[in-house]
């Protein structure tokens, strides 16, 4: 099924307007790299932060205020930017098991940092409790952990073989 749908999407005509200027996948990628670093700085500072490393005397909820939308309207941009890469080379990342380690890592990722932002604003994490210290702690190392993760899988995708019968 995936595969009729790659051969599909490959004749598409937005496929083929991709594909037919040189400039479009560069361009592009030049954007998701940009937002790749939009959302990791914002993902650093959120969560140096809960590790009580950075900002100390900031509000953790205040910086969540401020740097949650450039997390949110980066993962937009990276999602349609990938979107127009996947457009533009369907066969590329498809058919790549590294691909879609990729998707289930910022699934993950997303979920626990938006999680991480519930959890901070709760009457313990406000009020100091100890052990909801350290979960948000042990939240943060694995955000870190995931982000990381999802741009070593990301990066990794053009050097991994399609799985066996992928069309080309």
């Amino acid at each position: 099924m995936l595969t009729a749908f790659a051969i599909w999407l490959r004749a598409t005509p937005l496929s083929l307007a991709i594909a037919s200027h040189d400039w479009v996948i560069p361009a592009v990628q030049s954007v998701h790299i940009v937002m790749i670093a939009a959302l990791i700085g914002s993902i650093l500072v959120i969560n140096l932060r809960l590790l009580n490393l950075i900002e100390k005397g900031q509000a953790i909820t205040t910086l969540m205020d401020h740097y949650l939308p450039v997390v949110a309207i980066s993962i937009l941009v990276l999602a349609l930017t990938g979107a127009v890469l996947i457009i533009g080379e369907p066969t590329r990342a498809l058919f790549r098991i590294t691909f879609w380690i990729k998707m289930a890592l910022v699934l993950a990722a997303a979920i626990l940092t938006w999680g991480l932002s519930r959890f901070s604003r709760t009457p313990a994490a406000l009020g100091g409790d100890a052990s909801t210290a350290m979960a948000l702690k042990g939240g943060a190392v694995l955000a870190l952990l995931l982000w990381t993760a999802i741009i070593f899988a990301g990066r990794w995708i053009g050097y991994t073989e399609g799985w066996p019968g992928a069309p080309q």
